[in-house]
């Protein structure tokens, strides 16, 4: 049985861990490359990218590898229900679409904690530059979290015409080293 101290220890760093959690978006701060460690007490990163994917698309909704320079694109974080996100490009400028985003820096995190399955944002590329790396973080809870550079996808920046990604050879999400 347990004691009625280690009852109350439980309970109040639940409400600890609670209260130091960003229930509306993480702060600028982690806005990093990778993103940086949700402040959600003292849990780490769970291993690999649980389902989560990010994939960059044009504006027939076709998921591409290849992107034009300057041009506009759909980037999504998607995946089982999450609570929270934070998605950074490498370069580009990202901006939140639709309810329930904003910015954070220069990343898109969520306004509420509410649960949602997807992340969706548009990114303008760079006009110069080779690849832009996309890199995001999804809590799920408050000890549960993925990310820390595991959730991540390349797009190919080209002067010339956009490429639709090979469903048999590109991964959207790897698991960490």
């Amino acid at each position: 049985p347990r004691s009625r101290s280690s009852q109350t220890m439980r309970v109040l760093l639940s409400v600890i861990a609670a209260l130091v959690a960003y229930p509306t978006g993480a702060p600028s701060d982690m806005c990093t490359s990778p993103p940086g460690k949700p402040q959600h007490g003292s849990a780490d990163f769970t291993a690999g990218t649980g389902d989560y994917l990010i994939v960059v698309k044009g504006s027939d909704g076709v998921e591409l590898s290849q992107v034009a320079a300057g041009e506009q694109y759909t980037v999504e974080v998607s995946g089982s229900p999450f609570e929270g996100a934070l998605l950074h490009a490498s370069a580009g400028t990202l901006a939140p679409s639709g309810d329930g985003f904003q910015m954070t820096g220069a990343c898109v995190t969520h306004t509420t904690d509410a649960d949602k399955t997807q992340l969706v944002a548009t990114w303008t590329a760079p006009t110069t530059g080779a690849t832009t790396t996309f890199q995001a973080n999804v809590v799920v809870s408050t000890a549960t979290f993925y990310g820390g550079g595991a959730i991540k996808a390349d797009v190919a920046i080209t002067t010339g015409n956009t490429t639709t990604a090979d469903p048999d050879t590109t991964t959207e999400a790897t698991a960490a080293s």
